[in-house]
């Protein structure tokens, strides 16, 4: 079948030319829906994804409404091209590697090399000043200080405390594109999101563990009643704990800085001196004049998306998708006159490369072209 070999990226070019001339004559809104469900079919079949998440992913596909009126694009008419969307997720088709079936818009038509997903990676920075870029150091001992060996393996990145005769300070920096997981001498573990860094000491000898942070970190505390823990993020707040699972979502070009909780109990103090206990499900978002809103029954699996390895738009602007679009491909969004006014719902793998992911978009009415490579600019 012509739109088989061509779904699957087998067809010749005189194939595909074939399937055009065929479509041409046809109703596409007639012909498509069971050409796709053939494929939707054949997808089920394989068991890529369970049935249950298949159809999570269907019901919450990308969807955009006018401003205060959100509208879900109906299943029931829409559904061929949801389970197209999830044939790209799953990965169980090139769909859309291949040539489309009617010419895209002269505003989204271009050819640029590809922009591959972040990865794993950062740049450790030793307390004499040396810096070690971990993409390309090998597993075992990279550095000793003080006592303290410093080791790589796998792709994370733990200290050994052994005998610490004394304390040095580390810094673990994630350029954009670039995401890390590292244990801390107290077994604390810590996932830096792409943009960030944290800097800590080597052996936590005081009456204290205190760590500082900048960007996106997520963190699982070791506890230690007698040792409380401090976060002090950009050097404008602190978070105290003593055993518990957190993300902070402290970026500069955020509005906020938001603290939220998973399991245990934190206290947020600011720099003015205005302190709140959250909960486990509940955020505190910290303005810029140092006031607290709590928030609760947040979906802290949306907040935590981002080191499950995937995006969760729901509910986001056009604009807060795209910084988290340019801090994971390392790229420049540009907006060209006014910024359109779109809100999102759905999840996609952070695995996908940007030509897939700005296709995905521009489904919903994202109009953008690529300038050099790396420069998106987002159309009105």
């Amino acid at each position: 079948m012509l739109f088989r070999r061509w779904f699957k990226g087998q067809a010749s070019p005189s194939e595909t030319g074939e399937l055009m001339d065929l479509l041409e004559g046809t109703d596409p809104d007639q012909e498509l829906p069971a050409l796709l469900k053939a494929e939707w079919d054949d997808l089920q079949a394989r068991q890529v994804y369970t049935d249950a998440r298949k159809d999570e992913m269907a019901d919450k596909i990308l969807r955009h409404a006018p401003p205060q009126r959100p509208v879900r694009l109906l299943r029931t008419r829409m559904w061929w091209a949801a389970a197209a969307l999830v044939c790209i997720v799953a990965g169980a088709a090139l769909w859309l590697n291949r040539q489309p079936l009617k010419k895209p818009p002269a505003a989204i038509a271009h050819t640029v090399k590809d922009v591959a997903p972040g990865k794993q990676g950062a740049v450790l920075t030793l307390a004499n000043g040396k810096s070690i870029v971990l993409d390309s150091t090998g597993n075992g001992v990279i550095a000793s200080q003080n006592g303290t060996q410093v080791i790589y393996n796998n792709g994370n990145l733990v200290y050994d405390a052994g005998s610490a005769g004394g304390v040095s300070y580390n810094t673990i920096t994630t350029p954009y594109g670039r995401k890390f997981r590292l244990v801390l001498p107290d077994n604390t573990a810590v996932w830096l999101n792409a943009g960030s860094s944290l800097r800590y000491p080597t052996a936590f000898t005081g009456a204290e563990r205190l760590v500082e942070v900048t960007g996106e970190a997520y963190f699982e505390i070791a506890q230690n009643s007698n040792k409380p823990f401090y976060v002090k993020i950009n050097d404008q707040m602190q978070v105290k704990v003593l055993g518990t699972s957190f993300n902070v979502n402290a970026y500069s070009d955020e509005a906020s800085i938001n603290i939220t909780l998973l399991q245990g109990a934190v206290m947020v103090e600011t720099a003015g001196g205005r302190k709140l206990q959250i909960r486990p499900g509940q955020q505190a978002k910290v303005q810029q004049d140092a006031s607290i809103a709590l928030l609760d029954k947040v979906n802290t699996d949306q907040v935590i998306a981002w080191k499950e390895g995937y995006f969760n738009f729901e509910g986001a602007s056009l604009q807060q998708v795209m910084r988290q679009l340019a801090r994971w491909y390392n790229i420049e969004v540009v907006y060209e006159g006014k910024v359109p006014d779109i809100t999102f719902e759905g999840e996609l793998p952070s695995t996908l490369h940007l030509s897939q992911m700005l296709k995905i978009l521009s489904r919903v009415e994202v109009r953008y072209r690529i300038e050099e490579e790396k420069r998106l600019i987002i159309l009105p």
